[in-house]
Protein backbone atom coordinates (compact mmCIF):
# COMPACT_ATOMS: atom_id res chain seq x y z
CA UNK A 1 0.00 0.00 0.00
CA UNK A 2 2.54 2.43 1.02
CA UNK A 3 4.55 1.58 -2.69
CA UNK A 4 1.37 2.59 -4.48
CA UNK A 5 1.19 5.72 -2.68
CA UNK A 6 4.57 6.81 -3.28
CA UNK A 7 4.16 6.08 -6.76
CA UNK A 8 1.00 7.61 -7.51
CA UNK A 9 2.37 11.16 -5.14
CA UNK A 10 5.17 11.04 -8.18
CA UNK A 11 2.89 10.80 -10.90
CA UNK A 12 0.42 13.47 -9.13
CA UNK A 13 3.76 15.88 -8.96
CA UNK A 14 5.78 14.80 -11.55
CA UNK A 15 3.11 14.20 -14.78
CA UNK A 16 0.10 16.24 -12.89
CA UNK A 17 -3.71 15.89 -13.58
CA UNK A 18 -5.79 17.70 -16.61
CA UNK A 19 -8.57 19.63 -15.17
CA UNK A 20 -9.58 20.79 -18.35
CA UNK A 21 -11.92 24.13 -19.03
CA UNK A 22 -12.68 24.67 -15.47
CA UNK A 23 -10.69 27.78 -13.66
CA UNK A 24 -11.85 27.74 -10.88
CA UNK A 25 -10.51 24.19 -10.03
CA UNK A 26 -7.61 25.57 -11.20
CA UNK A 27 -7.39 28.71 -8.49
CA UNK A 28 -8.42 26.25 -5.72
CA UNK A 29 -6.17 23.56 -6.26
CA UNK A 30 -3.08 26.37 -6.66
CA UNK A 31 -4.49 27.89 -3.19
CA UNK A 32 -4.05 24.37 -1.85
CA UNK A 33 -0.43 24.29 -3.30
CA UNK A 34 -0.94 22.85 -6.84
CA UNK A 35 1.21 24.26 -9.45
CA UNK A 36 -0.53 25.02 -12.54
CA UNK A 37 1.11 25.04 -16.22
CA UNK A 38 -1.71 25.31 -18.64
CA UNK A 39 -5.05 22.87 -17.18
CA UNK A 40 -2.05 20.45 -16.16
CA UNK A 41 -2.23 20.92 -12.11
CA UNK A 42 1.14 19.15 -10.47
CA UNK A 43 -0.44 18.51 -6.81
CA UNK A 44 1.63 17.31 -3.46
CA UNK A 45 -0.22 13.95 -3.30
CA UNK A 46 0.64 13.78 0.86
CA UNK A 47 -1.04 17.32 1.36
CA UNK A 48 -4.49 15.64 -0.93
CA UNK A 49 -4.46 12.80 1.76
CA UNK A 50 -4.32 15.30 4.24
CA UNK A 51 -7.20 17.09 3.58
CA UNK A 52 -9.36 13.88 3.23
CA UNK A 53 -8.52 12.29 6.61
CA UNK A 54 -8.96 16.04 7.90
CA UNK A 55 -12.62 16.41 6.92
CA UNK A 56 -14.31 13.56 4.43
CA UNK A 57 -16.26 11.78 6.33
CA UNK A 58 -15.52 8.24 7.23
CA UNK A 59 -19.41 7.10 7.06
CA UNK A 60 -22.90 9.12 6.09
CA UNK A 61 -26.26 8.21 6.44
CA UNK A 62 -27.73 8.37 3.11
CA UNK A 63 -32.00 8.71 3.36
CA UNK A 64 -34.87 7.66 1.48
CA UNK A 65 -38.50 9.21 1.63
CA UNK A 66 -39.03 6.45 3.89
CA UNK A 67 -36.84 7.10 6.95
CA UNK A 68 -37.04 3.06 7.44
CA UNK A 69 -34.91 2.90 4.19
CA UNK A 70 -31.52 4.86 4.97
CA UNK A 71 -28.28 3.33 4.25
CA UNK A 72 -25.36 3.36 6.16
CA UNK A 73 -22.89 4.42 4.07
CA UNK A 74 -19.64 2.82 5.23
CA UNK A 75 -18.55 2.35 8.67
CA UNK A 76 -19.83 -1.29 10.37
CA UNK A 77 -22.92 -0.94 8.16
CA UNK A 78 -23.37 -4.17 4.77
CA UNK A 79 -22.62 -3.08 1.73
CA UNK A 80 -25.42 -1.33 -0.15
CA UNK A 81 -26.57 -2.65 -3.69
CA UNK A 82 -27.25 -0.34 -6.71
CA UNK A 83 -28.81 -2.13 -10.23
CA UNK A 84 -26.74 -1.00 -13.12
CA UNK A 85 -26.28 2.24 -14.25
CA UNK A 86 -26.37 3.92 -17.70
CA UNK A 87 -27.33 0.85 -20.35
CA UNK A 88 -28.71 1.99 -23.53
CA UNK A 89 -30.70 -1.46 -24.26
CA UNK A 90 -33.32 -3.15 -22.81
CA UNK A 91 -33.88 -6.85 -22.74
CA UNK A 92 -37.73 -7.26 -21.73
CA UNK A 93 -39.00 -10.42 -19.51
CA UNK A 94 -40.46 -11.59 -23.14
CA UNK A 95 -36.53 -11.72 -24.26
CA UNK A 96 -37.34 -8.96 -27.45
CA UNK A 97 -33.94 -6.46 -26.97
CA UNK A 98 -35.43 -2.53 -26.83
CA UNK A 99 -34.20 0.49 -26.61
CA UNK A 100 -34.58 1.97 -22.91
CA UNK A 101 -37.56 4.30 -22.40
CA UNK A 102 -39.28 6.23 -19.87
CA UNK A 103 -42.09 3.75 -19.54
CA UNK A 104 -39.47 0.69 -19.21
CA UNK A 105 -37.46 3.09 -16.76
CA UNK A 106 -40.16 3.05 -14.47
CA UNK A 107 -40.88 -0.59 -14.69
CA UNK A 108 -37.29 -0.81 -13.65
CA UNK A 109 -37.14 1.69 -10.53
CA UNK A 110 -40.56 -0.31 -10.02
CA UNK A 111 -38.46 -3.69 -9.63
CA UNK A 112 -35.38 -2.34 -7.81
CA UNK A 113 -37.96 -1.42 -5.42
CA UNK A 114 -39.50 -4.78 -4.80
CA UNK A 115 -36.16 -6.21 -4.57
CA UNK A 116 -35.33 -6.95 -0.93
CA UNK A 117 -31.65 -7.21 -1.99
CA UNK A 118 -31.39 -4.06 -3.47
CA UNK A 119 -31.81 -0.95 -0.70
CA UNK A 120 -30.91 1.70 -3.44
CA UNK A 121 -32.65 2.50 -6.78
CA UNK A 122 -29.45 4.18 -8.64
CA UNK A 123 -29.83 6.37 -11.20
CA UNK A 124 -29.88 5.78 -14.90
CA UNK A 125 -31.14 2.27 -14.94
CA UNK A 126 -31.43 2.64 -18.70
CA UNK A 127 -31.67 5.44 -20.94
CA UNK A 128 -34.83 7.13 -21.74
CA UNK A 129 -34.39 7.41 -25.54
CA UNK A 130 -37.61 8.84 -25.84
CA UNK A 131 -37.45 11.33 -24.15
CA UNK A 132 -35.19 14.45 -24.97
CA UNK A 133 -31.50 14.54 -23.12
CA UNK A 134 -32.21 17.81 -20.93
CA UNK A 135 -35.19 16.61 -19.65
CA UNK A 136 -34.20 13.10 -18.49
CA UNK A 137 -33.19 14.06 -15.37
CA UNK A 138 -36.65 15.27 -14.35
CA UNK A 139 -37.91 12.41 -15.86
CA UNK A 140 -35.65 10.13 -13.88
CA UNK A 141 -36.33 11.85 -10.22
CA UNK A 142 -39.74 11.17 -11.23
CA UNK A 143 -39.97 7.51 -11.57
CA UNK A 144 -37.90 7.61 -8.58
CA UNK A 145 -39.48 9.31 -6.27
CA UNK A 146 -42.67 7.86 -7.41
CA UNK A 147 -42.48 4.47 -8.06
CA UNK A 148 -39.86 3.74 -4.71
CA UNK A 149 -39.69 5.24 -1.37
CA UNK A 150 -35.49 3.85 -1.21
CA UNK A 151 -32.60 6.33 -1.48
CA UNK A 152 -31.44 6.77 -5.34
CA UNK A 153 -28.54 8.28 -7.36
CA UNK A 154 -28.57 11.70 -8.18
CA UNK A 155 -28.12 13.35 -11.42
CA UNK A 156 -24.40 14.64 -13.02
CA UNK A 157 -25.78 15.79 -16.35
CA UNK A 158 -25.07 19.72 -15.69
CA UNK A 159 -24.37 21.48 -12.85
CA UNK A 160 -27.63 23.01 -12.76
CA UNK A 161 -29.67 19.32 -13.28
CA UNK A 162 -27.97 17.84 -10.02
CA UNK A 163 -29.11 21.37 -8.37
CA UNK A 164 -32.76 20.70 -9.65
CA UNK A 165 -32.72 16.95 -8.55
CA UNK A 166 -31.06 17.76 -5.20
CA UNK A 167 -33.56 20.73 -4.02
CA UNK A 168 -36.78 18.53 -5.42
CA UNK A 169 -35.21 15.15 -3.72
CA UNK A 170 -34.37 17.68 -0.26
CA UNK A 171 -38.23 18.83 -0.80
CA UNK A 172 -39.63 15.18 -0.95
CA UNK A 173 -37.54 14.11 1.45
CA UNK A 174 -38.98 16.53 4.09
CA UNK A 175 -36.53 16.03 6.93
CA UNK A 176 -34.32 18.71 7.19
CA UNK A 177 -30.08 18.44 6.42
CA UNK A 178 -27.97 17.24 9.37
CA UNK A 179 -24.28 16.72 9.52
CA UNK A 180 -23.64 12.93 8.67
CA UNK A 181 -26.87 12.73 6.33
CA UNK A 182 -27.79 13.43 2.65
CA UNK A 183 -30.20 12.55 0.52
CA UNK A 184 -28.13 11.41 -2.95
CA UNK A 185 -24.75 9.90 -3.94
CA UNK A 186 -23.69 11.28 -7.47
CA UNK A 187 -20.78 9.40 -9.87
CA UNK A 188 -18.40 11.75 -10.64
CA UNK A 189 -15.68 10.03 -13.22
CA UNK A 190 -12.19 11.41 -13.49
CA UNK A 191 -11.32 10.46 -17.47
CA UNK A 192 -8.02 7.95 -17.39
CA UNK A 193 -5.22 8.67 -18.00
CA UNK A 194 -5.22 11.72 -15.54
CA UNK A 195 -7.89 14.20 -16.93
CA UNK A 196 -11.34 15.49 -15.34
CA UNK A 197 -13.73 17.21 -18.11
CA UNK A 198 -15.34 20.41 -17.23
CA UNK A 199 -18.49 18.59 -16.57
CA UNK A 200 -17.85 16.62 -13.48
CA UNK A 201 -15.43 19.25 -11.86
CA UNK A 202 -18.62 21.25 -12.12
CA UNK A 203 -21.18 19.07 -11.07
CA UNK A 204 -18.59 18.25 -8.18
CA UNK A 205 -18.48 21.50 -7.19
CA UNK A 206 -22.37 22.25 -6.88
CA UNK A 207 -23.12 18.70 -5.34
CA UNK A 208 -20.21 19.69 -2.63
CA UNK A 209 -21.56 22.82 -1.92
CA UNK A 210 -24.97 21.45 -1.12
CA UNK A 211 -23.61 19.08 1.09
CA UNK A 212 -24.60 15.93 -0.82
CA UNK A 213 -22.25 12.86 -1.87
CA UNK A 214 -20.11 12.34 -4.65
CA UNK A 215 -18.83 8.70 -5.42
CA UNK A 216 -15.69 9.93 -7.27
CA UNK A 217 -14.34 6.88 -9.43
CA UNK A 218 -11.80 5.64 -11.86
CA UNK A 219 -13.13 3.28 -14.56
CA UNK A 220 -10.16 2.47 -16.39
CA UNK A 221 -9.74 0.11 -19.02
CA UNK A 222 -6.06 -2.37 -18.25
CA UNK A 223 -3.69 -1.66 -21.32
CA UNK A 224 -6.22 0.97 -22.98
CA UNK A 225 -6.59 3.78 -20.37
CA UNK A 226 -4.14 2.87 -17.92
CA UNK A 227 -1.03 0.40 -17.51
CA UNK A 228 -1.55 -3.45 -18.23
CA UNK A 229 -0.56 -4.49 -14.74
CA UNK A 230 -2.52 -4.37 -11.39
CA UNK A 231 0.12 -2.35 -9.54
CA UNK A 232 0.25 0.38 -12.56
CA UNK A 233 -3.86 0.62 -12.86
CA UNK A 234 -3.82 1.36 -8.94
CA UNK A 235 -1.06 3.91 -8.90
CA UNK A 236 -2.88 5.58 -11.67
CA UNK A 237 -6.48 5.36 -10.40
CA UNK A 238 -5.28 6.42 -7.04
CA UNK A 239 -3.64 9.38 -8.32
CA UNK A 240 -7.11 10.66 -10.23
CA UNK A 241 -9.16 10.16 -7.33
CA UNK A 242 -7.35 11.76 -4.76
CA UNK A 243 -7.41 14.78 -6.73
CA UNK A 244 -10.90 14.80 -6.87
CA UNK A 245 -11.61 13.55 -2.95
CA UNK A 246 -9.20 16.36 -2.18
CA UNK A 247 -11.22 18.86 -4.57
CA UNK A 248 -14.91 17.71 -2.69
CA UNK A 249 -13.42 18.53 0.62
CA UNK A 250 -11.82 21.93 -0.76
CA UNK A 251 -15.33 23.32 -2.11
CA UNK A 252 -16.73 22.40 1.15
CA UNK A 253 -14.91 20.56 4.04
CA UNK A 254 -17.11 17.82 5.21
CA UNK A 255 -18.49 16.25 2.15
CA UNK A 256 -19.61 13.02 1.78
CA UNK A 257 -17.66 11.43 -0.33
CA UNK A 258 -16.95 7.85 -1.85
CA UNK A 259 -13.49 6.39 -3.62
CA UNK A 260 -13.74 4.20 -6.17
CA UNK A 261 -10.64 2.54 -8.34
CA UNK A 262 -12.12 -0.10 -10.78
CA UNK A 263 -9.78 -1.52 -13.63
CA UNK A 264 -10.77 -4.20 -16.24
CA UNK A 265 -8.06 -5.73 -18.96
CA UNK A 266 -8.48 -4.69 -22.41
CA UNK A 267 -8.83 -7.13 -25.24
CA UNK A 268 -6.96 -5.20 -28.11
CA UNK A 269 -8.16 -7.72 -30.28
CA UNK A 270 -11.84 -7.09 -29.80
CA UNK A 271 -11.63 -3.63 -28.08
CA UNK A 272 -13.96 -3.99 -25.71
CA UNK A 273 -13.11 -5.20 -21.50
CA UNK A 274 -13.27 -8.28 -20.05
CA UNK A 275 -14.94 -8.46 -17.25
CA UNK A 276 -14.62 -11.40 -14.82
CA UNK A 277 -10.84 -11.25 -15.14
CA UNK A 278 -9.19 -11.78 -12.14
CA UNK A 279 -6.67 -9.09 -12.37
CA UNK A 280 -10.07 -6.77 -11.72
CA UNK A 281 -10.70 -8.30 -8.71
CA UNK A 282 -7.12 -7.91 -7.38
CA UNK A 283 -7.52 -4.11 -8.08
CA UNK A 284 -10.81 -3.88 -6.33
CA UNK A 285 -9.34 -6.41 -3.60
CA UNK A 286 -6.67 -3.30 -3.09
CA UNK A 287 -8.46 0.00 -3.88
CA UNK A 288 -10.58 -0.86 -0.51
CA UNK A 289 -7.35 -1.23 1.44
CA UNK A 290 -6.25 2.44 -0.16
CA UNK A 291 -9.80 3.74 0.75
CA UNK A 292 -9.62 2.24 4.31
CA UNK A 293 -6.09 4.07 5.00
CA UNK A 294 -7.04 7.36 3.71
CA UNK A 295 -10.28 6.72 5.97
CA UNK A 296 -13.58 7.04 3.20
CA UNK A 297 -16.44 4.64 2.12
CA UNK A 298 -15.28 2.74 -0.79
CA UNK A 299 -17.10 1.69 -4.34
CA UNK A 300 -17.15 -1.27 -5.68
CA UNK A 301 -18.63 -3.15 -8.88
CA UNK A 302 -21.30 -5.90 -8.99
CA UNK A 303 -22.27 -8.65 -10.80
CA UNK A 304 -21.08 -7.60 -14.25
CA UNK A 305 -19.96 -9.76 -17.34
CA UNK A 306 -19.11 -9.50 -20.54
CA UNK A 307 -21.55 -12.15 -21.60
CA UNK A 308 -24.79 -11.20 -24.18
CA UNK A 309 -27.07 -13.21 -22.33
CA UNK A 310 -27.72 -14.96 -18.99
CA UNK A 311 -25.76 -17.66 -19.04
CA UNK A 312 -23.24 -19.70 -17.23
CA UNK A 313 -20.61 -17.23 -18.36
CA UNK A 314 -22.68 -14.72 -17.21
CA UNK A 315 -22.95 -16.13 -13.58
CA UNK A 316 -19.46 -16.86 -13.18
CA UNK A 317 -18.28 -13.64 -14.03
CA UNK A 318 -20.46 -11.72 -12.53
CA UNK A 319 -20.38 -13.75 -9.23
CA UNK A 320 -16.47 -13.60 -9.22
CA UNK A 321 -16.74 -9.53 -9.47
CA UNK A 322 -19.62 -9.55 -7.03
CA UNK A 323 -17.86 -11.57 -4.56
CA UNK A 324 -14.66 -9.66 -4.88
CA UNK A 325 -16.56 -6.45 -3.90
CA UNK A 326 -17.91 -7.94 -0.88
CA UNK A 327 -14.98 -9.49 0.33
CA UNK A 328 -12.76 -6.14 0.19
CA UNK A 329 -15.39 -4.56 2.51
CA UNK A 330 -16.71 -2.43 -0.18
CA UNK A 331 -19.36 0.41 1.25
CA UNK A 332 -21.45 0.78 -2.24
CA UNK A 333 -21.56 -1.85 -4.48
CA UNK A 334 -22.95 -0.29 -8.12
CA UNK A 335 -24.32 -2.62 -11.12
CA UNK A 336 -24.88 -5.02 -8.57
CA UNK A 337 -28.03 -6.36 -10.46
CA UNK A 338 -29.60 -6.21 -14.21
CA UNK A 339 -26.20 -5.74 -15.97
CA UNK A 340 -25.34 -7.72 -19.18
CA UNK A 341 -23.51 -7.38 -23.00
CA UNK A 342 -20.55 -5.13 -21.25
CA UNK A 343 -23.42 -3.27 -19.77
CA UNK A 344 -24.54 -1.81 -22.87
CA UNK A 345 -28.24 -3.79 -21.55
CA UNK A 346 -30.37 -4.15 -18.51
CA UNK A 347 -31.95 -7.46 -18.32
CA UNK A 348 -35.37 -7.32 -16.24
CA UNK A 349 -34.94 -10.99 -15.50
CA UNK A 350 -31.07 -11.02 -15.00
CA UNK A 351 -32.07 -7.83 -12.48
CA UNK A 352 -34.48 -9.59 -10.20
CA UNK A 353 -32.42 -12.96 -10.21
CA UNK A 354 -29.22 -11.06 -8.96
CA UNK A 355 -31.69 -9.54 -6.77
CA UNK A 356 -32.65 -12.36 -5.48
CA UNK A 357 -29.27 -13.72 -4.88
CA UNK A 358 -28.28 -10.45 -2.80
CA UNK A 359 -31.01 -11.14 -0.58
CA UNK A 360 -30.00 -14.97 -0.18
CA UNK A 361 -26.87 -13.63 1.83
CA UNK A 362 -29.29 -11.57 4.40
CA UNK A 363 -28.96 -8.11 2.65
CA UNK A 364 -32.16 -5.77 2.52
CA UNK A 365 -35.32 -6.98 4.19
CA UNK A 366 -36.99 -10.17 3.79
CA UNK A 367 -40.11 -8.28 2.76
CA UNK A 368 -40.68 -4.82 0.66
CA UNK A 369 -44.22 -2.97 0.74
CA UNK A 370 -45.06 -0.78 -1.71
CA UNK A 371 -43.52 3.08 -1.74
CA UNK A 372 -45.21 5.81 0.46
CA UNK A 373 -47.11 8.17 -1.83
CA UNK A 374 -45.20 10.78 -3.01
CA UNK A 375 -46.77 14.50 -2.13
CA UNK A 376 -48.84 15.83 -4.62
CA UNK A 377 -47.29 19.15 -4.33
CA UNK A 378 -43.87 17.78 -5.29
CA UNK A 379 -45.25 15.45 -8.32
CA UNK A 380 -47.11 18.77 -10.00
CA UNK A 381 -43.84 21.14 -9.47
CA UNK A 382 -41.62 18.47 -11.55
CA UNK A 383 -44.32 18.06 -13.93
CA UNK A 384 -44.51 21.79 -14.23
CA UNK A 385 -41.26 21.95 -14.81
CA UNK A 386 -41.17 19.25 -17.48
CA UNK A 387 -43.93 20.80 -19.14
CA UNK A 388 -41.95 24.21 -19.40
CA UNK A 389 -39.92 25.23 -23.26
Amino acid sequence: METIERAADRVLEETGTRFLDDPQTIDILKQAGGVATGDVVRLDGAELRRIIRRHAPAKFLLRGRNPARDTLVGGAGPPIFAPIYGAPNVVLDSGERVAGSRQIYGELVAAAHAAPGLTNTGQMICVMEDVPEDRRPLEMLLAHLSRSDKPFMGSIASPAAAEAVIDLTAAAVGRPASAGACNLLHLINATPPLTYWPNPLKCLRAIALKGEASMVSSYMMMGATSPVTVAGALIQGYAEVLAGLALAQLWRPGAPAVMGILAYPFDMRRMLPDFGDPASQLVQLYAAGLGRRLGVPVRGDGAITSAKIDDAQSGAEGGRVLSAAVGSGASFILHASGWLEQGRTVSFAKLRRDAAALAEFGHGKPADLPPLPLERDIEMEIRSRLSRP
